[in-house]
């Protein structure tokens, strides 16, 4: 078995069935199965070998769930892009990993750098490459992969300005699926499943479970509250994946309680949900969240705090327990396990964990010591095992349910002529939950005013990651060693 499995049963068991809507297009189970065989046959014929890296820049649509299966039965290693990035972070990305095969649309091809990559329009209008396809058979081209061989890259980013590459295993998807399939016990082939956040990130991990269960996807291109709404009523949607950015726009104003009828379990994650949504979305949705904790190097699920913990006022601040696969402490400064109650390093270990960092053996070895992941979160355990995150180690900033990591930021604004230094630090924000804001020291004699570093970092970076506001200063705060003091900046 690998990461492919659970399609390939549910072509097996129901072939005709729908598996999913993008639009107005449908494709049944069988039809999907045949289409990412032959992409992966057609890769395989341009000369993709075991191990090659190919990239996927795609929005939410058949075209991505196939290219992404097809990939992994080229038995290649999937990157997959998220379209909301700049170009510059495109291009690193795809130089880092040294992807041979770039798979896009055609909005896709001039906002995808191809660096020494060569990108393919896969989308359906390329005539070209549709009739090799056509010609191709419907069957794989090679067996399963083992569940050692890696599947994909996952990117993340670290304190060094530089993103890092999680190199997860056939196994690590697995693993995770098995997770999943233990927490939706529900899910069946009645059900419902809408992507609306990227599938290159958390909603993706919802994909598997759907297909071995034989539930309808729906693929959302984007996010807007009210048409959202409209889609849940229609389709009688019953289960889906937000981040508590978008719970809140959805159940903000007044709203139809019908639009929320089908729903069973809305499950959630990537960034904290206030203690007040919370209690809102449970009065308006009725018992249905599902809180799932995960990281890139270890994806979705590490813990969840199931429907019937939401109840439990005492339970609504963590995130939950360990899900069966994983293992997980907390430990002090020296790695020592720390008793019930105490604050230190979260550290999880098992099957869905990373191999490796791609190419950075030093980071490697910085987080996994002696089998566990340190995952740069601070929490604590309770007497029951129910973990609670507190505080993240290495002020990550969670944007609308996006990690932004402050020396990213901050090694695009030192880029400019006009900038000495640069710190960058979360602020609350009304919408997406925290915002990035800049600290910034002029060099001497130079003139740079907000809108220009704003815009300068908008080429350069993610929409989500440019900061909202530049605060110029003289000097930024230092401890006695010269460490930066973010926490200082936002008055922490």
């Amino acid at each position: 078995m690998d990461a492919t499995e659970a399609l390939r049963r549910a072509a097996r068991r129901w072939p005709e069935r729908e598996a999913l809507r993008d639009g107005e297009r449908r494709i049944a189970f069988a039809e999907l199965d045949a289409r990412a065989n032959r992409l992966a046959r057609e890769l395989v014929r341009a000369g993709v070998v075991p191990g090659d890296r190919v990239a996927t820049f795609l929005p939410n649509s058949i075209e991505h769930v196939a290219a992404q299966q097809a990939i992994w039965r080229a038995g290649a290693v999937w990157v997959g892009i998220n379209r909301r990035l700049a170009p510059p972070e495109v291009a690193f990305m795809i130089e880092h990993a040294a992807v041979r095969i770039a798979l896009a649309d055609a909005d896709g091809l001039g906002a995808a750098p191809a660096a020494k990559a060569v990108v393919w329009d896969v989308a359906g209008s390329d005539a070209v490459l549709e009739r090799r396809l056509a010609r191709q058979p419907a069957t794989p081209p090679r067996p399963p992969s083992h569940p050692y061989d890696v599947a994909r890259l996952r990117y993340t980013s670290g304190t060094t300005g530089r993103p890092k590459a999680a190199v997860l295993t056939h196994g690590s998807a697995l693993a995770s699926l098995r997770n999943l399939l233990a927490e939706l016990h529900e899910l069946s082939p009645a059900d419902t499943v809408a992507h609306v956040a990227p599938l290159t990130h958390a909603s993706e991990a919802l994909l598997a479970p759907a297909f071995w269960r034989g539930a309808r996807g729906i693929l959302c291109r984007e996010f807007e509250p009210a048409a959202f709404r409209e889609l849940l009523e229609r389709e009688r949607v019953s289960l889906l994946f937000l981040v508590p950015t978008m719970i809140a726009s959805m159940i903000s104003g007044a709203v139809r309680a019908a639009a929320f009828a089908s729903l069973r379990t809305v499950v959630y994650g990537a960034a904290p949900i206030a203690a007040d949504l919370m209690a809102h979305a449970l009065d308006v949705l009725g018992p249905v969240l599902l809180q799932i904790y995960g990281l890139s190097e270890c994806p979705f699920p590490i813990t969840t705090l199931r429907k019937e913990d939401h109840l439990d006022p005492l339970r609504r601040a963590s995130c939950g327990l360990p899900t069966a696969m994983n293992e997980l402490r907390v430990f002090d400064e020296g790695g020592a396990p720390l008793p019930p109650g105490a604050v230190g390093t979260i550290a999880v270990r098992g099957p869905q964990l990373m191999r490796e960092y791609w190419r950075d053996p030093e980071a490697t070895a910085a987080a996994m010591i002696d089998g566990w992941l340190r995952t740069g979160d601070l929490g604590r355990l309770d007497e029951a095992g129910f973990l609670t995150l507190v505080d993240r180690s290495d002020d990550v900033i969670i944007s609308g349910g996006f990690n932004v990591y402050p020396r990213e930021v901050e090694v695009v604004l030192e880029s400019h002529p006009a900038v000495a230094e640069a710190a960058v630090a979360g602020i609350p924000h009304p919408r997406w939950g925290c915002g990035v804001a800049a600290w910034v020291v002029r060099r001497g004699g130079a003139e740079v005013g907000e809108r220009e570093l704003v815009d300068f970092c908008r080429t350069r970076l993610a929409g989500y990651k440019k900061p909202l506001q530049v605060t110029f200063v003289e000097a930024l705060p230092k401890s006695s060693t010269g460490k930066l003091l973010r926490r200082a900046l936002r008055g922490g």
